[in-house]
């Protein structure tokens, strides 16, 4: 998902990541995360119980790093790293793909690899056959995402060829996203991969969407995002992520919930640096 633009720019932002060290004394790890992402991050049907891959992945990492205790707080995507400028958070630990241009201001730990898919309504009514045939239709996206470069670029190529250009209607929150494709109003939302699976097998019994089969965009490591000075923090996220790799609980965690297919063989740190998006 790419960086939001609106905040400050990137300079001011990359000098107050640079302060917010994590203090060594802390309890707890608070991570910032988009919550409604299922099977990577969501709530429960009580509504405040987490689940999903990432919030095993940080229970069991608190396990390996002793009293840091990984804690949650849900916070709107276009939000998350405004909220590490503002020291409310010390990481991202969400669906953030780690990119070049995100680099520029902080470091991941890389701890999953994804895709980007499209999300149609079941029966493809639209008759979507890839985003490069979509030229004249209307798609969703996350505020702040890679996904929205992705649009831009197949629009670009559509008026290239004389052909009507595809709209983008962008929300806060990827349910909202979503909401639009089973609605009718927009032909598909491009999200990331496991997320799209997921829905299509799940959501109303598997009755409500579809993906498109066979075409995938954009492949990138999903990091936790950690201030650029606070080497320590990160080293300790990356050394209980490569423990959990080794000892096979990180694959348990990712089959638990159906999301192996993106799994890594160690953690490493910005590997998204030689990226071309």
């Amino acid at each position: 998902m790419r960086l939001f633009r609106t905040v400050a720019s990137a300079a001011a932002i990359g000098v107050a990541l640079a302060s917010a060290a994590f203090p060594a004394a802390a309890e707890d790890i608070r991570a910032g995360s988009i919550t409604n992402s299922p099977p990577m991050i969501s709530y429960a049907s009580d509504g405040t119980t987490l689940q999903g891959a990432i919030v095993d992945l940080a229970a069991a990492m608190s396990q390996e790093m002793g009293r840091r205790k990984i804690v949650f707080e849900s916070i709107p995507f276009n939000g998350l790293l405004p909220a590490m400028e503002a020291k409310r958070i010390d990481i991202v630990f969400s669906l953030m793909n780690d990119i070049p241009e995100r680099e520029k201001l902080i470091d991941f730990v890389d701890f999953f690899d994804l895709s980007t898919m499209l999300l149609i309504r079941k029966g493809n009514p639209q008759k979507v056959e890839s985003l490069e045939t979509m030229c004249g239709l209307t798609v969703s996206t996350v505020q702040g995402s890679t996904q929205i470069g992705l649009v831009d670029a197949a629009s670009a190529k559509c008026t290239a060829a004389g052909k009507a250009s595809i709209q983008n209607l962008q929300y806060a929150q990827p349910a909202d996203a979503r909401l639009q494709v089973q609605s009718g109003r927009v032909a598909a939302f491009l999200g990331n991969s496991p997320v799209m699976v997921y829905l299509a097998k799940t959501a109303g019994e598997g009755k409500i969407f579809d993906v498109v089969p066979g075409h995938v965009y954009q492949p990138v490591p999903l990091g936790i995002g950690v201030a650029k000075t606070n080497t320590q923090l990160r080293d300790a996220l990356q050394k209980s992520l490569n423990a959990l790799i080794a000892n096979g609980s990180y694959r348990k965690i990712l089959e638990k919930h159906g999301v192996e297919s993106g799994a890594v063989s160690s953690a490493t740190i910005n590997g998204g640096a030689k990226l071309k998006l």
